[in-house]
């Protein structure tokens, strides 16, 4: 019995010391060397700025197949277009939330929780809760209800299968975080690793903050009661929103491997998907687009569109004159009319598409813009929320919209002569008609300035109502030959998410094209 002991206590004290050689530098011999347990915080941001600006896939399906074809700015011929045609595909209808949630919102939310509550970090944790509070902007404008108090909480929280928020809450909490974040920037510092045209001056994201709280104010303006609308709004304007042309928020990119996720789908260089250079499905300027265009006089035509040189390169003709939209709404079957179709496949060739200077690697990614901001303060002047003259927020807003192009390329230049004029004339239905004719003119012109930013355009024309558009009904459309109001949730998030998908559905409606987003209801 004793020798059974000893044996027993040898064999302990061997497997003791055998624990003891295992973990002994257990730590050291299980860490990555070449990974960083903190990440800097220029590096997070610098990544996180590029998520907002997004890639090459949700800008294709997202921006330019849904959003801009389905308010008309652009139009295409292939069935793979389907937001001029209301048809539903999942990879494209659920394209910007697959790609802003687990990457853009992601990485905003590590800089955030890294920097929180260290004094000496705080314009980095403000900047990243306004980038991400555009993101999130974007995202419930497109989906209506989505997740957002449990978003981006797998880790440290462990909460794998968040919530979807109702959107009047998600609205109160952007604009929330907006004021939070403005009030603790300190406006004499500056930050490393912005890639945005601010360069990392703490002043320009304040001034960003407030002019985002605009942008979320005036949204609201379409419920019955305006009040939380018109309060905003007030706020915004006491916080400081931008003052001049070069407070325009936008993303300058690289020309090497990280372009600019529009230009990459509609230019024509080395490595880009030439969507403007396809024999039969390229993206064209829609007819609507062009013809308001001309009627208007507007010299952004010249900016923006040209007729095609045979290989789509920079320098076809942007004689305004000759600029000829496509059609929406059309394929590839024959049409006599427009000489659309099998036997005339090669006249598309011969249609307006976005001039190729404006969609270069290194163009800038324009999130907002002086022209927005003025635009949207004509409107709250003209519905008295706020003091001014309207018809001078219009035609400032309408010259910084045509200012804005030459952040493109130097060969743009801004003709404040002709832009004077142009804006003044535009403005006479604000200067003397009923309100709906002056709501008519201000967002009139926010579709036009808003153009290559279809987010935008898109959810500022459900708003608004304006410009007026004539839908399709092209053939087994989803919505009986309307407009759509919103996209379709991912299916993908159905199938690990569906709990509360479902729930998400019982409140806001069914998930289908037109069922309206909460500030999209009266």
């Amino acid at each position: 019995m004793a020798k059974s002991i000893y044996k027993l206590l040898i064999l302990l004290m061997a497997g003791a010391l055998a624990f003891s050689g295992c973990t002994k530098n257990f730590e050291k011999i299980n860490t990555d060397p070449t990974a960083a347990p903190i990440v800097a915080p220029s590096i997070l941001l610098t990544r996180g700025l590029i998520f907002t600006s997004g890639g090459e896939y949700e800008a294709w399906r997202a921006n330019l197949i849904y959003c801009s074809p389905m308010i008309q700015q652009t139009s295409s011929l292939s069935l793979t277009y389907v937001g001029d045609k209301y048809l539903y595909n999942d990879d494209y209808s659920g394209a910007a939330f697959n790609s802003f949630y687990p990457n853009a919102t992601k990485i905003l939310s590590t800089l955030m929780n890294q920097t929180a509550g260290d004094a000496t970090q705080k314009n980095y944790n403000a900047i990243a809760k306004i980038a991400r509070v555009i993101v999130l902007q974007r995202l419930t404008d497109l989906y209506g209800d989505v997740p957002y108090s449990q978003a981006d909480k797998a880790y440290p929280d462990l909460v794998f299968l968040p919530a979807y928020d109702h959107q009047d809450a998600i609205y109160t909490g952007l604009a929330t975080e907006l004021e939070q974040a403005a009030a603790a920037i300190d406006v004499s510092g500056s930050v490393a690793g912005d890639i945005s045209g601010y360069g990392g001056t703490a002043s320009q994201w304040k001034k960003l903050a407030y002019s985002v709280m605009l942008r979320i104010g005036m949204r609201l303006s379409k419920k019955s009661d305006p009040t939380a609308a018109k309060q905003w709004v007030q706020k915004a304007i006491a916080g400081g929103v931008f003052t001049a042309n070069e407070d325009a928020f936008y993303i300058q990119h690289a020309p090497g491997d990280y372009d600019n996720p529009n230009s990459h789908v509609i230019g024509t260089y080395s490595n880009a998907r030439g969507e403007t250079n396809k024999a039969n499905q390229g993206i064209k300027l829609s007819k609507f687009f062009v013809d308001m265009l001309k009627t208007k006089a507007d010299p952004r035509l010249r900016i923006i569109s040209e007729l095609p040189k045979a290989d789509s390169t920079p320098g076809g003709d942007d004689t305004p004159a000759n600029q000829k939209g496509l059609p929406n709404g059309y394929d590839n079957s024959s049409d006599p009319v427009y000489g659309i179709g099998s036997t005339g496949d090669a006249n598309i060739a011969h249609y307006s598409q976005p001039k190729q200077v404006i969609v270069q690697p290194n163009s800038p990614n324009i999130f907002m813009t002086y022209s927005e901001v003025q635009l949207m303060k004509a409107e709250a002047a003209a519905r008295g929320w706020i003091a001014g003259d309207p018809v001078q927020f219009f035609i400032s807003g309408v010259k910084s919209g045509i200012w804005q192009w030459s952040l493109y390329s130097t060969s743009i230049v801004y003709n404040d002569v002709a832009a004077t004029a142009y804006a003044t004339a535009q403005s006479a239905a604000v200067a003397s008609g009923a309100l709906a004719a002056k709501l008519e003119a201000i967002n009139t012109q926010y579709y036009i300035t808003t153009f290559l930013n279809g987010y935008e355009a898109y959810a500022n024309w459900r708003r608004s109502g304006y410009p007026v558009l004539t839908p399709v009904n092209y053939k087994n459309n989803e919505t009986n030959g309307q407009i759509p109001r919103r996209l379709r949730y991912p299916r993908s998030d159905y199938d690990v998410n569906r709990t509360n998908i479902e729930a998400a559905n019982a409140i806001q409606g069914p998930d289908v094209f037109m069922t309206p987003v909460w500030w999209d209801k009266p």
